[in-house]
């Protein structure tokens, strides 16, 4: 009777493929590891500065118009949100009025300051003769300087601005007087809050909530982003990232102003790396999230 089995070749064979086999099966799985886990790593690096910027790009679009503004070196963006619009018969031009007369809103609109043509962030619209900011330069931004004749008003107090038909009284608060320095040609204004910033400071982003009387509210100078950090809490103090720094050779924010063919533009320019990895760490990348936002312009 013959006997069967392997050779020592043969068996060789089998070995050095079933080797080959098994290099190549670890080295796909191996490679579909890393990848998964490089997929997850930029996820958990991009997804907390893309819920950011989809919320500051949100709140951009309803700023008010010609409003927002940047700092020299792009780590702070300031708006004034817009709450509400709407149409009034006439406003205090010449002489200041405790109130004026409006068209009705659909819906009680929220309490904030009255905004008559916010024309052009850095129009000098007081150095007219009996104006009480003739020393104001080009630089000063006179949509953030609040005083008796102003673009924006004092706080409102009326509570009653909804009505189903004819006009309705908008007052200023308490005794306040008021004018604005110009009318506007669609009779439209604005109900504003106080201001709010986006900034980078160190490595996180912030969000910084204007509040009346504290220390953030309107300034003809627009504030940084450190001593807001220092002087304000929770909640005008808000931690939107971290891990966020400033682009090499770029800024984190930036305004393109409109032109006849388009609305002006923010741009949003951050660049995401993991802080807790070293230096040395070959693993150690980061992404650069860019963003952009158009915004009205139509005051």
């Amino acid at each position: 009777m013959r006997q069967r089995g392997f050779t020592l070749i043969e068996l060789i064979i089998v070995i050095t493929m079933m080797g080959i086999i098994s290099l190549v099966t670890v080295g796909f799985i191996t490679s579909s590891m890393q990848g998964y886990a490089d997929l997850t790593r930029r996820d958990q690096l991009s997804s907390a500065v893309r819920v950011a910027v989809e919320r500051m790009a949100r709140e951009v679009r309803n700023a008010l118009p010609n409003s927002i503004r940047v700092n020299a070196d792009g780590s702070c963006m300031e708006f004034i949100p817009a709450l509400a619009a709407s149409r009034y018969v006439a406003v205090p031009l010449a002489v200041a009025s405790g109130g004026f007369s409006s068209v009705p809103f659909a819906v009680e609109p929220p309490q904030g300051r009255i905004a008559v043509y916010p024309i052009d962030t850095n129009r000098i619209d007081e150095t007219a003769s009996g104006a009480d900011d003739s020393s104001r330069t080009s630089t000063q931004n006179p949509i953030y300087d609040l005083d008796s004749w102003s673009i924006i008003s004092p706080l409102i107090t009326s509570g009653a601005l909804e009505s189903g038909s004819g006009t309705v009284t908008v007052d200023f608060n308490g005794a306040s007087t008021h004018r604005f320095p110009a009318d506007s040609p669609a009779q439209r204004y604005f109900i504003v809050d106080e201001p709010v910033s986006f900034c980078l400071v160190g490595s996180d982003l912030y969000r910084f909530q204007g509040e009346n009387g504290s220390a953030y509210s309107f300034a003809q100078n627009q504030s940084d982003g450190a001593a807001l950090f220092a002087n304000l809490s929770e909640p005008q103090e808000a931690l939107l990232a971290s891990d966020v720094v400033s682009p090499v050779g770029s800024q984190p924010f930036r305004y393109e102003d409109a032109t006849l063919q388009r609305n002006g533009i923010v741009l949003f320019d951050l660049f995401i790396q993991d802080q807790d990895l070293s230096v040395a760490d070959t693993t150690q990348e980061g992404i650069r999230v860019q963003f952009e936002v158009q915004v009205k312009n139509v005051p």
